[in-house]
Formats: C-alpha cells, sequence, structure tokens
C-alpha cells in the first residue's frame, strides 16, 4: 500500500488553525515550523510517516498547555482534518 503523500503547506495551516484557539495564532504557527525542522520535514510534500511524526511531536508539547485528554482530542481533530486533505503525487 502506498503511503498518501500530502501538501506540506496544507497540512501546517490545518495544524496551525486547529492550535490557533488553544495557543495563540503565533504560537501555533511557530510550533509546527520549529517541529518540522527538528524532525528533518522540509519541501513542499509530506509523506504520512512525516505527518505521523509531526503530530506525535505536537502531541508531546501540547500535553504541557492542555492536559492528556485535551490534547489527544485535538491532535485527532487534526489527524481527521489532514485526512480529508488532497492526495498529491511526487
Amino acid at each position: 500500500m502506498i503511503e498518501p503523500v500530502r501538501n506540506a503547506g496544507e497540512v501546517l495551516h490545518v495544524i496551525h488553525q486547529t492550535l490557533s484557539p488553544y495557543l495563540g495564532k503565533l504560537m501555533a504557527s511557530t510550533a509546527a515550523v520549529a517541529h518540522c525542522r527538528d524532525l528533518g520535514i522540509s519541501g513542499t510534500l509530506m509523506e504520512q510517516p512525516q505527518v505521523d511524526q509531526l503530530l506525535e511531536k505536537l502531541s508531546l508539547g501540547l500535553v504541557i498547555f492542555l492536559g492528556k485528554e485535551k490534547s489527544t482530542l485535538v491532535v485527532a481533530a487534526m489527524r481527521r482534518e489532514i485526512s480529508v486533505l488532497r492526495e498529491v503525487t511526487h
């Protein structure tokens, strides 16, 4: 089975939109970008394993701000929104 590939900008947009109400606009936008840099994720496309790594890393930090239960719900919401983004070919 081929893993889905998505537009990285769209993935980051979903993450930003989902996190903004909880962390504020600035922190929401910089958190995902900083984690991408730390994980070596770059470019215009993001493969599913990279999305999973990014969401896992974000989840670890969110627990501090939102608690375990709420962070689990927020990450699940991001995962759902990302799953409906159109897949791209590379």
